[in-house]
């Protein structure tokens, strides 16, 4: 692929850098066969020292907006490494309002059919998609993420929850209520309850 690349400077955390360009010149398999390599994409901490791979990662979800590809999917839903990717896992949003909204919620869908084998921050960026995405049959799996031990995905198991039927919902969260203990996941699940 590095033959089709082409470079040019800019700045990043005040040192140059070369941008690595792909979008302009890459294609569909290139992009996802970029995507397949890094199932997941490193932590942020190892991205901050690479640059140019982040780099390269935004170029191809830059190209999936542009060219939609279903194949690009459970790759992208499979590619989060680290908590923000340095703004960029917050796009790639957009690549799946370019496709049909069936085909992404069932993608999703299969995603986290099997949660134990999701990374912690792939299972989050997958949770926050149930909010923009939901379906009935995410209820289970939101219902499970609601009892992880990690709070910030609690907090947005709840948010995704908000999207479904209120009713269900409501018993669901209430009862989580009741035995949640972390001030912010409470003050998040009252806050759902009362808009609900």
């Amino acid at each position: 692929m590095e033959n089709v690349l082409t470079k040019c400077s800019f700045r990043f955390n005040d040192r140059f850098c070369e941008r690595v360009r792909l979008y302009e010149i890459m294609t569909t398999p290139e992009g996802l066969a970029f995507l397949r390599a890094h199932q997941p994409m490193p932590d942020d901490e190892v991205l901050n020292l690479q640059p140019e791979l982040m780099l390269a990662y935004d170029e191809v979800r830059r190209h999936f907006v542009e060219h939609p590809d279903p194949g690009c999917v459970p790759l992208l839903l499979n590619s989060f490494g680290g908590w923000n990717g340095f703004g960029m896992y917050q796009m790639v949003e957009e690549v799946f309002y370019q496709l049909d909204e069936q085909l992404v919620t069932e993608a999703l869908l299969r995603n986290l059919r099997d949660v134990a084998r999701l990374g912690t921050c792939t299972l989050y960026w997958n949770v926050q998609l149930c909010i923009i995405f939901p379906h009935p049959g995410m209820l289970t799996v939101l219902a499970q993420v609601l009892n992880h031990p990690l709070a910030d995905l609690r907090i947005t198991a709840a948010y995704a929850l908000s999207q479904l039927e209120p009713a269900t919902v409501a018993t669901l969260l209430q009862q989580q209520l009741a035995v949640e203990d972390d001030p912010d996941v409470v003050a998040t699940l009252s806050e759902v309850l009362e808009e609900l």
